[in-house]
């Protein structure tokens, strides 16, 4: 009986413990369930959510590129693209090496791809772009195979002028993984290489958007689930003429050098040409390595804006510096004379010969500019020292950089005796002097720095920051003043009448227009063989409204070869602006 009751209590005791055991257990589950309804509803949500819907980037179509006149130089159009989306890869072995093979890409180009977006797994990842409709037909008949990729069109970047003002436009590419680091692109985004491309990126681009699509298990597309609209990128206007930039690559055919048509009151380029050329298209899809490395090794460097980054010998163009430091410094005077006999004694020892044999004879500044005599300007050189040389050739713009909106740029070099000491360790002579007074030697320029030079003669001592871009969107540019100093009226005249002489009765008479031109010519020492040809000129000569640069490489004569073509640049300026009076006439009211 007592063996009973204890056996009673020990069981009730035991059915106690089990009642509040499962009574904690049930508490447990209660709070646990409470939590995940209440606390973590939108976490378990978004997570069923994604396991069902996927996210197909819409990439902003770029901002188009004008010329001051409202015709298109860069737009976008449609092009198919292939991506993945790595949730749905459901053998991503497989899938990858079908990919490959179709798209003509290396397994490990894709992964990367992938992998570089491993948190991305419910996005879709840009694998190839630009692709013809053969390759998408083969992709949509082995569909059932491959799970995961998708088809979908983008804005493709189109140049349909192909290579003309390619160094102005530059080109765009695909991101790469240093693009991707800083944070403010994805893979498959498009990005400014060069030119205007490249500098004004961040307004051209605009802002991605997305289509959000619901999915199967097999991640079939069951139907849309709407779209975030992509801002387009903002437009561009150049101050590119492009009717005229057409004629200045035409007449200056297959020649290696730049031509250069601005106006100089305000710094905006009407056209910019460097030869070689290439075609930015190439870029726009998916460029082969190895076309890529024959383009970057190619010996005519195609890629190289010769406007601002090829560096010269100015030559005879820049005897205008040392003009105005002999006039403005009183080492010389409108009347003073120096007679040349062909060729320059100095010393016992050095000679230098002009580029006129028999010699010029007695000539004043005026004349020796027209007729761009060597040895006068040794003389002359020699009279107002080397650093003063240097001192002008600064305020005149050489040395530093143009501000040109535009990468690549060179500031070229402004020698001085202090600069060729620390150089070189050897003391600078007087036939350093005579040959930095006519544009050789040590100093060295890029083409647009010459023209900004000349850019001061027109203005009385000021020029304008250059410049290809216009407006952004509706945004106008205003002109920014580049260098400024004071010459004096007499010394400016003197220089100018030189200059229209040089054209009319001198160097330049090949040069010589109804349109009023005035201007110098130069036949650059090139040590790697021809000369090269330059001419600097503006028009008209009483109120110059523009003015040229042509610089050839190798071009021999700048007076036969060089002079013709500015003259050819500047009367297609004049002849485009009374076209485009006449028509505008004809179509007032």
């Amino acid at each position: 009986m007592v063996l009973e009751r204890v056996q009673n209590k020990e069981q009730k005791k035991r059915f106690k413990l089990l009642i509040v055991f499962a009574s904690v257990l049930f508490f447990v589950l209660f709070l646990r369930l409470f939590y995940i309804q209440l606390f973590s509803y939108w976490k378990y949500k978004s997570l069923a959510q994604n396991n069902s819907t996927r996210v197909v980037p819409k990439r902003a179509a770029r901002g188009i590129i004008f010329d001051r006149f409202g015709e298109k130089i860069a737009d976008s159009v449609p092009s198919y693209t292939i991506s993945v989306i790595p949730a749905d890869l459901k053998d991503s072995d497989k899938v990858i090496k079908m990919l490959a093979k179709i798209l003509e890409l290396n397994e490990n180009e894709i992964k990367e791809k992938i992998e570089n977006q491993k948190y991305k797994v419910f996005e879709a990842i840009k694998i190839k772009g630009d692709l013809g409709a053969q390759v998408i037909s083969i992709i949509e008949e082995n569909k059932t195979e491959l799970a995961g990729v998708i088809i979908h069109t983008e804005a493709k970047r189109n140049y349909p002028n192909k290579t003309m003002a390619a160094h102005v436009l530059g080109y765009v590419g695909e991101v790469g993984l240093k693009d991707i680091n800083n944070g403010k692109y994805v893979i498959g985004d498009t990005i400014g290489r060069a030119g205007v491309e490249r500098k004004y990126d961040e307004v051209l681009r605009g802002v991605n958007g997305s289509t959000k699509i619901r999915v199967n298990a097999s991640g079939k597309e069951i139907k849309s689930l709407g779209e975030e609209a992509y801002v387009k990128g903002t437009n561009l206007v150049l101050t590119i003429d492009l009717k005229l930039q057409k004629i200045c690559e035409e007449i200056f055919k297959d020649r290696r050098g730049v031509i250069v048509v601005m106006n100089p009151r305000d710094g905006e380029i009407y056209s910019l040409v460097s030869k070689p050329s290439f075609d930015p298209n190439i870029f726009c899809g998916q460029l082969d390595g190895k076309e890529w490395s024959r383009m970057v090794n190619d010996p005519n460097r195609i890629f190289l804006n010769r406007a601002v980054g090829g560096l010269y010998s100015p030559g005879s163009v820049f005897k205008i510096v040392p003009a105005v430091v002999a006039l403005e410094k009183n080492k010389l005077t409108a009347k003073d004379v120096f007679v040349c006999r062909g060729t320059y004694h100095y010393g016992k020892d050095w000679s230098y010969d002009c580029w006129k044999s028999e010699g010029h004879g007695v000539l004043s500044m005026e004349d020796a500019i027209a007729q761009s005599c060597d040895i006068y300007f040794y003389q002359l050189g020699l009279t107002v020292t080397a650093d003063k040389i240097s001192e002008y050739a600064r305020l005149f713009g050489y040395g530093d950089l143009t501000g040109i909106d535009l990468d690549g740029e060179k500031p070229g070099l402004v020698p001085t005796p202090v600069w060729k000491k620390d150089k070189y360790g050897i003391h600078w002579f007087p036939g350093n002097t005579i040959q930095y007074a006519i544009g050789q030697g040590y100093i060295t320029s890029n083409p647009l720095q010459i023209l900004s030079s000349y850019n001061i003669i027109i203005n009385n001592g000021t020029s304008y920051k250059p410049h290809v871009v216009k407006a952004i969107g509706d945004k106008q540019m205003e002109k920014q003043m580049l260098k400024s100093f004071a010459i004096s009226g007499k010394t400016l005249e003197l220089i100018k009448k030189g200059l229209w002489k040089a054209v009319n009765s001198g160097t330049g008479a090949m040069a010589k227009s109804n349109y009023s031109i005035a201007g110098k010519t130069a036949t650059v020492e090139n040590p790697h063989g021809l000369s090269h040809a330059a001419f600097a000129g503006y028009a008209p000569f009483a109120n110059p409204e523009v003015s040229v640069l042509v610089f050839i490489e190798a071009g021999g004569s700048g007076g036969v070869n060089a002079a013709p073509i500015g003259k050819a640049a500047i009367e297609a300026y004049f002849k485009l602006k009374k076209e485009r009076y006449a028509a505008n006439r004809k179509t007032e009211p």
